[in-house]
Parts: structure tokens; sequence; C-alpha cells
């Protein structure tokens, strides 16, 4: 690729190109255009700066330019976020290099007070359920479908026996949660463990009509109860507590940061991640790429090299 080109510069800001990155991306229309507003404000700055030919520079000099310009840390966010998927899907496509791949976009104010749980540490979490009671078989279902499948503590909470249902070829769980209005046009597809964990509670549980909570009370008072956000939170804690993680940096939210972290981690792309998460903003999953970067990073060791002339 060429990046001293200025045609080829030309034909990344020509309305087919953008056009061609909004199809790839395979969002809703709001998030559509989103992107196509922010990379839009990208693409005049370099016209008014007259840069016909951006290299890295150029997209720090933006960055700045934008926090400078009084916009809020999520608005930045925001903006350098479209340029960075713009550049990785022109790299991509073979069209100019990835210019912003070095670019980290300024903190927002929303750090996550949770820990997130190793893969290690969720496989013992699970390991530990006793699964030989409807209890412990309730319970594993809904630290595999937190843990896995990154749902929330309300999600949980309102799920019945038959949102559990078939989509087409796949097993899917319909969704009533966060800022939702009941609709259930949301849903997730269920993996091969979450699928034989609700498949093996509901058997143990017995028959239930289809508009019955999916997780339930077990004992004699409460049976059949719809299970609260407050019992869902304190079910989370003690499973964690008995696998030997009792730290107030754990809780049931914790298991939503280990299902968008270990997909991160695991390479998944981060629109992926988004539409998985049901975040609203993509700047939210940028939250967790960002951890993950800040976690890989080797720069104090690299620094003690310097000094030390090698690692103490």
């Amino acid at each position: 690729m060429n990046t001293q080109s200025s045609s080829t510069v030309e034909r990344l800001m020509d309305e087919a190109c953008l056009e061609r990155f909004l199809l790839s991306l395979n969002v809703r229309p709001r998030s559509v255009a989103a992107y196509r507003h922010n990379l839009r404000a990208f693409f005049n700055y370099l016209v008014e700066q007259g840069i016909r030919q951006p290299v890295s520079e150029h997209v720090f000099a933006y960055r700045n330019f934008l926090v400078k310009e009084g916009k809020k840390p999520s608005t930045v966010h925001a903006y350098i976020a479209a340029v960075r998927m713009f550049f990785r899907w022109t790299a991509d496509e073979g069209l100019y290099d990835n210019i912003a791949e070095s670019i980290r976009v300024p903190g927002s104010g929303h750090i996550h007070r949770r820990d997130a749980l190793t893969a290690h540490q969720a496989r013992n979490v699970l390991g530990k359920i006793d699964c030989s009671v409807l209890k412990g078989l309730r319970n594993y279902a809904i630290v595999a479908l937190m843990t896995i499948g990154g749902l929330r503590c309300i999600e949980v909470s309102r799920a019945k026996v038959g949102d559990f249902t078939r989509r087409g070829k796949n097993t899917v769980l319909y969704i009533y949660g966060k800022g939702r209005d009941g609709s259930g046009a949301e849903y997730i597809r269920l993996s091969p463990c979450i699928k034989q964990a609700l498949r093996t509670y509901l058997d143990k549980r017995g028959k239930v009509e289809p508009e019955a909570p999916l997780f339930a009370g077990v004992g004699n008072r409460n049976r059949h109860a719809p299970l609260s956000t407050r019992m869902i939170s304190k079910i989370v804690k003690d499973c964690l507590r008995e696998a030997g993680y009792d730290s107030d940096r754990l809780c049931a939210h914790s298991l939503r940061h280990t299902a968008v972290t270990l997909a991160l981690k695991g390479g998944e792309k981060l629109e992926a991640v988004k539409e998985f998460a049901r975040h609203t903003s993509v700047n939210t999953t940028l939250i967790y790429s960002h951890a993950i970067d800040l976690e890989r990073s080797t720069c104090s060791q690299t620094i003690e090299r310097q000094i030390w002339g090698k690692e103490r």
C-alpha cells in the first residue's frame, strides 16, 4: 500500500468508499449514522489542514484538536473509534495503511471498579458448584449464562421459561433487560455449555408453564417465585466465595465483565463484541479494549531494562 498517493487519499474520502466501509460494519442504522458523521468530521479536518497524505501524526493531532476544542471524553472516544475502525478496514482491503493503529483515546472517566475473572478462574467457579441438587443446577445455569453469555442480573431475573427456545437452527434465549421495552426483539445464541445447563436444570425442576420464570426459588416458601436481582447477586457472590474469590472487586457484574473481556482477548472483533454485549455505543466496548491494552503493556519492563540493563 502506498500512503503517498494523493489519488488514493481522495478515493478514501469519496462517498462510495465511505459507504463500502459502513456497509462492512453490519450495524444498526443509528450506529451507521454516527460513524458517517464522525468520519466526515475527520475528513473535514484533513481538508481544513491541507492534509492530502495523512499519517499517524495527523491522527494524533486530530485527537488533540478534539480535546482542545472542549469535546467531552466520551465524544472524543466516539470520533477516534470511528477513525481507528476505518483505517483498520482500509488496511484489510489493501487500500491504505492502518495509520490509526497506535492511537489511544483519552480516558472517558468511566473506569470499571469491578474485576473480571480469568478463564481459569471462571472455570474454577463453575466447577465448584454442586450440581447434584436442584439449587446447584439452577445456580450453575445462572453463572454460565452470565459468564459465557454476558447477561446482566436484570436480564436473568426477567427471563421466562418460554424465552429459552429455538430460532432456525439455533437455540436462543430472548432478552428483556436494561433499557428495553419488553418487546423481546433481542436474543443471544446459546453455547453448548449453556444449553446443556439450562436443559438439565429444567428437567430436574419438572413441568412448568412457558410464562413461568426461568430461574425461581427452590425452597418451600419461595418455590417457583422469580429471583430478584438482589437474590441473583447474592447467588453469584456465594459462588465466587465458594471458589475462593472473596473480594470487594468481584460481584455479579464481574461475570459480564469476564464475558466481554474474554471475547476480546480471544480475538473477536470490536463490533461483534459490541453486538454480543448489547452495548448501545461502541465506546462502552472500547473501555474493555483499552483495559486489555493497559494490561498487556510492557512499557515498565522496557524502561527498567534501560535503567538497570536487565529486568531484576
